[in-house]
């Protein structure tokens, strides 16, 4: 008889601060770092989170978005209990959508070999790939149903990923404001509500989108120390750096600018969620008209936008302070590229500076490279100091 005890597993785990343990958590459930078939285990005041072998640049990337934890972060291999078994959602979604079939009299083999094994969560929405149950099997299935047994099978996919709502997504729209274009399956409305790093969120996922793969710059750029500074956000949103760099980074005020009217409102009502509403100024509208209005007056510049933000370099630089400050430009960059790129755009703005008289040094402080966007492509951030 072996003796060995099957509900201990020796795992790869990161050690972290028990205080940070629920936001380094959900940092590796969005990464898919995290594996639930095993339970977490105290050490005195830190916590054994357990991590997928192959766990990537995690460890640096948590030091980057808590240094001041940065020494209490540990990857080591520990034996910890399994959980006990539970069905993971995608089989759980599988399990159900069969059940559907079966009562509806359609064959289930060929159409569960079809169904969505990946899905994007935002708050009580669950928001499936565009090519879910679009093919012609699914589509020839559903076209022989009524409306309420539709509903009963996005039902059924929604309580198998425990949420509320389920939508559709669609690619983003390329008019000016960048629309979402999510379709609703079930659920009378697209507003969600969630909470990243201890900031709210809200907006309505069929007018804007949500990039949750930006998820480590947004906690990055929160994570920079800004009390006391006015900061220019070029490109608002609704505010996916601006409420981080007001709720976290601490900054004085912000001025945020943004054309899309969903995306303005979604700003507003996530100023007054966090608190934040005295201290920030929203220019609605082009920025092409409401960066020159900001003259002068920018500790730092946040130019956010995909997949190039140069348009709006010249204005940024002329929003700084006669003494200078940073710029933080977000672009889509071939990876072969991205050296070139960087030395370009210094030399770019060097030139712009002339153009304004301004005698800068211009200090490249960090790129970070945040997702693939394409193939080989990457988009990236440009922290620059400017002197």
């Amino acid at each position: 008889m072996s003796d060995v005890d099957n509900s201990i597993k020796e795992t790869m785990v990161i050690l972290a601060p028990l205080k940070k343990s629920d936001e380094i958590k959900s940092i590796l459930l969005e990464k898919k770092l995290y594996r639930q078939s095993l339970k977490p285990r105290r050490f005195s005041d830190k916590l054994a989170m357990p991590i997928i072998d192959d766990y990537g640049n995690i460890f640096d990337e948590l030091c980057n978005l808590f240094p001041e934890f940065s020494s209490e972060f540990e990857i080591s291999r520990e034996n910890l209990e399994k959980n006990k078994l539970s069905i993971s959602p995608a089989k759980l979604m599988k399990e159900k959508i069969k059940i559907w079939l079966q009562d509806n009299n359609f064959q289930t083999n060929e159409l569960l070999k079809k169904i969505p094994s990946k899905w994007e969560l935002l708050g009580n929405l669950a928001l499936l790939p565009s090519s879910s149950f679009m093919d012609d099997e699914w589509q020839d299935v559903l076209s022989k149903c009524k409306s309420r047994q539709i509903d009963n099978l996005w039902k059924s996919v929604c309580q198998s990923l425990k949420v509320e709502k389920l939508g559709r997504q669609q690619p983003i729209s390329k008019d000016i404001i960048r629309s979402s274009q999510v379709e609703m399956l079930y659920g009378d409305e697209g507003w969600v509500e969630l909470i990243d790093h201890g900031v709210h969120f809200g907006f309505d996922a069929t007018k804007v989108m949500y990039s949750s793969g930006n998820v480590t710059e947004r906690h990055r750029i929160g994570n920079i120390e800004m009390t006391g500074e006015v900061v220019v956000d070029a490109f608002a949103g609704i505010g996916y750096y601006t409420l981080p760099m007001l709720v976290r980074s601490k900054a004085r005020h912000v001025h945020a600018c943004e054309i899309n009217p969903n995306s303005i409102n979604a700003l507003i009502w996530g100023a007054e969620k966090n608190c934040v509403e005295d201290r920030i100024t929203i220019h609605e509208g082009d920025n092409k008209l409401s960066l020159p209005k900001l003259e002068g007056i920018a500790d730092r510049c946040h130019l956010g936008l995909l997949p190039s933000s140069e348009g709006a370099w010249f204005d940024a630089l002329k929003c700084l302070k006669k003494e200078g400050g940073w710029i933080h430009i977000h672009m889509n960059v071939p990876e072969e590229n991205i050296n070139s790129w960087t030395e370009e755009t210094v030399s770019k703005l060097e030139e712009m500076a002339k153009l304004i008289n301004k005698n800068w040094r211009f200090t490249v402080s960090n790129l970070e490279k945040v997702k693939w966007y394409a193939p080989y492509i990457r988009h990236v951030v440009l922290d620059i100091e400017i002197r």
